[in-house]
């Protein structure tokens, strides 16, 4: 079976990371994790907060970097400690489409992601992104609520 998993470095994603291995993973599993920068969205929030300091957006963009690759690297880590077949994907873009575009081009069986447990009110306002991936996704999703 082929299970991507949405990852961000959160403890949302990472709680659905430790019920995959505990409730579904089989050794002949192919695990693809898959990690989103958005960097329209970020870059959009950044420079509303500092219009036309380009030192500044260039240092937030140096940050986004240096923490998908802290994600990148301690993902990799947990594929090699729990003997996982996998692989560690970086993608660009709208979080939700492309987990759902990664999810049809490997085939996937299976997408899991984390619920950031928004309320009706934010989770409407701001969006969803497991909202966005049940919705647009062609296999069966499994959001993990948080504990």
């Amino acid at each position: 079976m082929k299970v991507v998993i949405a990852i961000d470095g959160s403890k949302f994603s990472k709680e659905a990371l430790q019920w995959y291995l505990k409730n579904i993973h089989k050794t002949d599993n192919k695990v693809i994790l898959v990690h989103v920068t958005d960097h329209l969205h970020n870059f959009a929030y950044n420079t509303s907060i500092i219009p036309g300091d380009p030192e500044l957006i260039q240092l937030a963009y140096q940050e986004e970097e240096h923490k998908a690759k802290a994600i990148m690297d301690e993902m990799n880590d947990f594929i090699s400690k729990n003997q996982v077949d996998g692989e560690v994907v970086r993608m660009f873009g709208h979080p939700g489409h492309q987990i759902v575009k990664k999810a049809h081009d490997v085939e996937a069986d299976l997408v899991l992601t984390g619920s950031r447990g928004l309320g009706t009110i934010r989770r409407t306002v701001l969006g969803s992104i497991s909202d966005y991936v049940i919705h647009h996704s062609n296999v069966p999703v499994i959001v993990c609520q948080h504990q």
